[in-house]
């Protein structure tokens, strides 16, 4: 990596224009983003070329990466770019330059730190019960409800300091947490953790340009993905904080887990409602003493408790036409829920089925008996394991048989024209559907009316950002309810 293209510009060995620290960062971030690839020599001239920095510099600033484990320096050899498990992934440079360049699977990743470390921080944090932990653990959740209630937070500019305050608590209030369990490797990952939430708000807030109601942006990940900030804080998020910090102070380490355990989910597209996260926290609210809070805080947060641990789940049913993807986008959405799932065409009488494959089309009267009987399945749901079913649904009176055995029915409408449908049934084998009757399902399909509950989603997007999609808009209606 030597030669004439690698040699300094005149006058670069006592050039200054920015500082190591700058040439530090642009450098990481382009090693971060691939700019730099793996096994990529950087010598010192071409660092001094590149940056028109002087030579104690550029060897400044390889060294520096070298001890985040981005570069492997070696004498006459320069620095080698390694690969992404060398680095040193818990370094805060590193781990801000990759939210910078792909926040989603950083932020992924900081989530599930959290969530394997902070639980278990709480639980030995109310095991310790220090009289210091437990104050500050109590006025942050305190100071952070209030600030959540702040009429200036969404306001663009206005709520710039209000927000602040409330990172600073927030950030405060989670480093308290992990000081408490007493364990020193927990406290060190306090700088991630604190990461995570900063990013939230400085970067992800979806109100950041605009004061409206509270609509969270859509994930563009998997199922579980980490929701961006919302443009005020989820009050059910302040009482979460509240219920684990009176866990803490009663001496309560299950109730304390329970507490950290949902409130890590309710940043996650619909977690919060999973059966376990909520059976978890059932059985904590039942030793914890709500009278230890400020009297002031007790209706609130009894309310906000029995909103979670009693919501029902409404039976989602994902429809569309033949080869739409139903079957597929309901298996992953019935996974990502922790709810059954059921193909609706497995309810059909075995003479629908003999009438399909001989490319009849099957008239209201045919379809009659195996709507009666998705409807017996719907109504037998429970209200907290919810549902998915796969059904057609082709037409408004369809989906109304289906609403009369639960009024809060779901429809997921997944959308594809004709020759893709076309193409998606041709080529499965072993399938009752023939391609022939693919556009009899197109001349009944009748799309959502806008006041049908449920939503239109590409049915050519990958079934994970269908889920996701389809999870964020479910976690929005739950909230608003």
């Amino acid at each position: 990596m030597t030669g004439p293209e690698f040699d300094p510009p005149a006058g670069t060995e006592n050039a200054s224009p920015g500082s190591t620290a700058q040439v530090v960062e642009r450098l990481g971030c382009q090693i971060v983003e691939g700019v730099k690839p793996r096994d990529r020599h950087l010598t010192v001239d071409a660092v001094m070329h590149e940056f028109g920095i002087t030579r104690p510099m550029a060897r400044e600033a390889l060294q520096t990466l070298h001890l985040k484990g981005l570069v492997n320096l070696q004498a006459r050899v320069g620095a080698t770019v390694l690969p992404l498990e060398r680095w040193d992934l818990l370094d805060p440079d590193v781990i801000a330059w990759r939210l910078e360049v792909a926040p989603d699977s950083q932020m992924r990743s900081l989530t599930e730190l959290r969530e394997v470390i902070e639980p278990r921080a709480a639980r030995l944090a109310a095991l310790g019960r220090s009289a210091e932990i437990c104050h500050d653990l109590t006025g942050h959740a305190r100071t952070l409800l209030a600030l959540s209630r702040d009429p200036h937070f969404a306001r663009p500019e206005e709520g710039a300091a209000v927000r602040q305050r409330f990172r600073d608590v927030d950030a405060a209030f989670h480093r308290t947490l992990l000081r408490g369990s007493r364990n020193e490797l927990f406290l060190h990952l306090a700088d991630p953790a604190v990461m995570a939430l900063n990013h939230r708000i400085d970067r992800d807030w979806a109100g950041r340009h605009r004061e409206a109601t509270v609509r969270p942006v859509r994930a563009v990940v998997g199922a579980g993905a980490v929701q961006s900030y919302p443009t005020r804080p989820e009050p059910i998020a302040m009482w979460l904080h509240m219920g684990l910090a009176h866990a803490v102070d009663q001496g309560l380490p299950m109730a304390a887990e329970a507490f950290s355990e949902a409130l890590l989910a309710e940043i996650r597209s619909g977690r919060l409602h999973d059966r376990g996260v909520r059976d978890k926290l059932r059985a904590g609210l039942a030793q914890f003493d709500a009278n230890g809070l400020p009297a002031a805080h007790r209706d609130g947060f009894r309310e906000a408790m029995a909103a979670v641990v009693r919501a029902r789940r409404a039976p989602v049913v994902v429809m569309g036409v033949s080869g739409c993807g139903k079957t597929t986008v309901g298996e992953y959405l019935a996974e990502s829920l922790g709810a059954p799932f059921e193909e609706g065409d497995d309810h059909h009488p075995a003479q629908n089925l003999a009438s399909l494959r001989s490319g009849i089309r099957l008239d209201d009267r045919s379809r009659s008996p195996w709507l009666a009987a998705l409807a017996g399945r719907i109504r037998a749901a429970g209200p907290e394991e919810g549902l998915v079913l796969a059904c057609s649904a082709l037409r408004r009176v369809y989906r109304e048989l289906l609403r009369v055995a639960d009024p809060d029915t779901f429809f997921v409408h997944l959308v594809v024209d004709r020759e893709e449908a076309d193409a998606r049934v041709a080529g499965r084998a072993a399938h009752f559907m023939p391609a022939s009757l693919v556009s009899s399902q197109f001349e009944d399909l009748e799309p959502l009316d806008e006041d049908e509950a449920g939503m239109s989603v590409d049915g050519t997007l990958p079934p994970e950002r269908i889920v996701a999609e389809v999870q964020t808009e479910l976690a929005r209606r739950a909230r608003t309810r």
